[in-house]
This record gives C-alpha cells, structure tokens and sequence, in this order.
C-alpha cells in the first residue's frame, strides 16, 4: 500500500494511511493524527465482483418463481430476469444485449402465450447475430415432447438443450424436475469451466 493515500476530514488532505485489524473489523487510520478514514466488517459477507445473469421464460408464475428462487439460491446465477412470455423475454434479452451483457444461459419453455420459447429463440439468436455477441447456451424446459421437429430446431438454435419437466403437476415430481435441471446447468457449467 506503499504511496496509496486517502482523504482525512481531520487533516483536510490526503494522507497515507495504516491497517489495523481489530474486533472483527479492518479500519484504516491517518498515519498522523489516527482518524479513522474508514471500517470493513469482515465477518459479512461480500457479494461477487462479476454478475453472472439468467433469464427465465415461463407463462406459469409458480414455476417462475421456484426457478428463480433455485438458481439463486445454488448460486448458477447472481442475477435472474424472468418473463411471463416469448415477447417479454426478447425485450429483457435485447436490453442486455444493449450493456453489452451476455448471460451465462436462458430457460426457455415452448409453449407460451404472445410469443412461443421456439420463436422466442429464434429471436435471440437474430438478435445475437446483428450485435456480433456469442451465443448464449439455451435450455428449452417444457413438458412438450421432444419430438424430431424440435430436435431438428434445437439443432439450427444449438447451443440449446432440452429437459422434459413432466406432465405431472404433483410438488414432489416437479420438484425432481427442476433439481435435474439445476443438475443439468451446474455440471454444463462445470464442464465448461474446465475447456
């Protein structure tokens, strides 16, 4: 920290400063006169420098809700958007697009009202293709079957995946489901972390 100089109230100039580390807290202190120019509390927590970013578009609030909750709480994202409908989502995803940030992966169901999760791909990847951004890796999570017209699309929207959600709308099944899913995103992550 040799050089590094902070402002004092008491000397009403820039001073160079100690660390002193004490009851759980960091203060620095004006090396003349012993003010203290600031205090860290190092028993909190402190959030992530970098945002990692998901969005989620589901017409189902429940299910919006527990996918949110869930990848925050597994930390697989720091921030998540989500959207009630294909249209909604486009326009949260072009808004990223616009600061310049690329999320780490989209949820996508197929069957919504206003805009479908196919259209709604479809979309994104124009989007990504006239900005000049990567691709942003797409789950498809839907009870649709993935039948060979989907597979093909997903081909054509690649990186994209599907996971089957289930017909069942019983807690505990659907609870299943979605931790596949998480499943599915952190060893994606994982895998990717080590390329």
């Amino acid at each position: 920290m040799e050089g590094d100089t902070k402002y004092c109230l008491c000397c009403g100039e820039d001073v160079p400063y100690n660390t002193v580390v004490r009851n759980e807290r960091r203060e620095l202190t004006c090396t003349y006169c012993g003010f203290t120019l600031d205090v860290e509390n190092l028993w909190e927590e402190h959030k992530p420098v970098s945002q990692t970013y998901a969005l989620i578009a589901e017409d189902s609030p429940f299910m919006r809700k527990l996918l949110k909750e869930l990848l925050l709480k597994k930390s697989l994202a720091t921030e998540v958007i989500d959207a009630p409908n294909g249209l909604e989502f486009v326009s949260a995803y072009s808004k990223l697009l616009k600061k310049n940030i690329i999320p780490a992966f989209v949820i996508l169901d197929l069957n919504m009202p206003v805009m479908d999760g196919l259209t709604a791909a479809r979309t994104m990847r124009t989007l990504e293709e006239s900005s000049g951004a990567r691709k942003t890796p797409i789950i498809f999570f839907s009870s649709l079957k993935a039948d060979e017209a989907l597979k093909k699309q997903m081909t054509l929207l690649a990186p994209a995946n599907y996971v089957n959600k289930g017909a069942s709308a019983e807690p505990e099944k659907l609870a299943r489901r979605v931790e596949g899913l998480l499943h599915f995103i952190m060893n994606r992550q994982e895998r990717l972390s080590r390329i």
